[in-house]
């Protein structure tokens, strides 16, 4: 059993096996679509949120509640007394405050526990990969510090870029870049990512239909990855599997793969963004 327990949220759109694998504990943030309340994962699974896309009108998101953290503090102090967290990015939810103060008000009431949470200043399969990177240091005994350590030497390292259907989503929940605003202008595919270590969505171009921005994609990964040492991927995908399927088939072509995971964005991810496809990586 590890020393360490680990938390994070479903938005590191994690593949199922591996948060078994890992004993990985997750928080689901809440999404709400015209008006009704879902947790991410629990209430909707990725193909059930595509099928009530087409008449959605209003979406909005909220963080996980103090007590949901509190509930997983709890579970997790029956078996370990450290436990190690990293959230989707805080410039982009209110996940890591109300993180922040659970875990402060459940350490004052039980000194004997000691939690530890790290801004992954990143979403998706680039947040993915610190979690397991965390996980894997657990599983192989690294305390608390260690764990921490291999986050923080895990988070300047990992990036992300994604092709957009359109904007439309980003810039209604105030979540796009203010570069990038221009591409609904021209009717293009807008590409962003992140991939500076910001915390923040970054404008990273525009392309012409669905092939030029999968190369485009392909192009971006290229260019902020060394080429010469193995990587690892995440391929994601919202509403068409072909699509990202096509783009995982192209990233196996091209790189020098030592891990690859191909996954959904997760319900919440998806109605923040919309049809999308995208590649997580680090080398």
């Amino acid at each position: 059993m590890a020393k360490v327990g680990i938390v994070t949220d479903t938005v590191s759109c994690l593949p199922p096996e591996k948060v078994e694998e890992y004993g990985i504990e997750l928080v689901t943030p809440y999404m709400y679509m015209d008006g009704k309340e879902y947790r991410d994962r629990v209430d909707l699974t990725p193909d059930e949120f595509w099928r009530m896309y087409p008449d959605m009108e209003e979406f909005s998101t909220a963080a996980p509640s103090l007590a949901e953290f509190t509930k997983i503090f709890e579970e997790l102090s029956k078996t370990t007394d450290t436990i190690a967290c990293t959230f989707v990015s805080k410039a982009l939810s209110a996940t890591y405050e109300n993180a922040l103060q659970a875990k402060q008000k459940f350490v004052k009431e039980n000194p004997g526990i000691k939690i530890e949470i790290v801004d992954s200043r990143i979403a998706a399969g680039a947040q993915g990969f610190i979690v397991l990177e965390m996980a894997k240091a657990a599983k192989a005994g690294k305390n608390l510090e260690q764990v921490i350590t291999v986050a923080n030497e895990t988070i300047p390292r990992v990036k992300y870029v994604t092709a957009l259907e359109s904007l439309k989503r980003l810039i209604k929940i105030g979540r796009a870049p203010k570069t990038a605003y221009m591409g609904e202008l021209f009717q293009v595919k807008p590409i962003i990512g992140a991939v500076n270590n910001t915390g923040m969505v970054e404008n990273m171009g525009r392309a012409r239909g669905k092939d030029k921005a999968m190369q485009k994609l392909i192009e971006l990964t290229e260019s902020h990855l060394d080429t010469d040492k193995p990587a690892k991927f995440f391929v994601h995908y919202t509403n068409s599997i072909e699509e990202g399927e096509k783009l995982k088939q192209m990233v196996e072509s091209k790189f020098n793969i030592s891990e690859l995971y191909f996954t959904p964005f997760s319900p919440i991810m998806s109605g923040a963004v919309g049809p999308s496809i995208s590649i997580a990586f680090y080398s």
